[in-house]
């Protein structure tokens, strides 16, 4: 463990991996049509805090520990679950009904930023930035699914793939921080910023 200005400093990204996990797998399992849509707002709860109360949490953690990368996606992809489904739980329990076409500028800003991620994670790790190729790949499907193409399906498999590298990368992460000899395991970065950028 790292110290950052009198604090131990622990790596706060695979408490927000693993948050992601839970909340995309239960997600993307529910859009395959493996947990039964009765289930929805035992659903939302579960993503609301995984996908989206823990990821804030962590995220508000790396900025605290300067990481600007880790604090912004963290907890810019945290308030997006937040948002998302608290407007489901709304739903769900007052019986509101919002058009797709509001959620069309959200789900676009959020692929357009995810873009960037894929960049700027490819020079961490190639795992990182294949997680951030399938995050990127969901939100441009979602887009369609806000226009009313039938993509749900495939929603959920984007979700699940990415509930699979989150987890992966969470626990690789985990053992590396304790043993210093899993780091390997989450591939070279592809790209590699200069010496005057570090």
């Amino acid at each position: 463990m790292d110290k950052k200005d009198g604090l131990l400093k622990i790596d706060v990204l695979s408490v927000g991996l693993f948050g992601l996990a839970v909340g995309a797998l239960t997600l993307g399992f529910v859009q395959m049509g493996v947990i039964p849509h009765n289930d929805d707002l035992a659903i939302s709860i579960i993503c609301l805090i995984f996908g989206g109360i823990v990821q804030v949490l962590a995220g508000m953690v790396d900025v605290k520990y300067h990481d600007q990368l880790g604090g912004t996606a963290l907890t810019m992809y945290g308030f997006y679950w937040t948002t998302m489904f608290i407007v489901k739980i709304l739903g769900l329990v007052q019986g509101f009904h919002w058009d797709n076409i509001l959620f069309l500028p959200i789900v676009t800003i959020y692929a357009t930023f995810s873009a960037v991620m894929i960049y700027l994670t490819g020079h961490k790790s190639f795992a990182l930035m294949l997680l951030h190729i399938f995050i990127t790949a969901v939100f441009i499907i979602d887009i369609l699914v806000k226009l009313n193409y039938p993509l749900e399906y495939y929603a959920g498999v984007d979700h699940a793939i990415i509930g699979v590298i989150a987890l992966y990368h969470a626990m690789i992460t985990l053992v590396n921080k304790y043993t210093g000899k899993a780091g390997y395991l989450l591939g070279k970065p592809p790209f590699k910023f200069k010496e005057s950028h570090k």
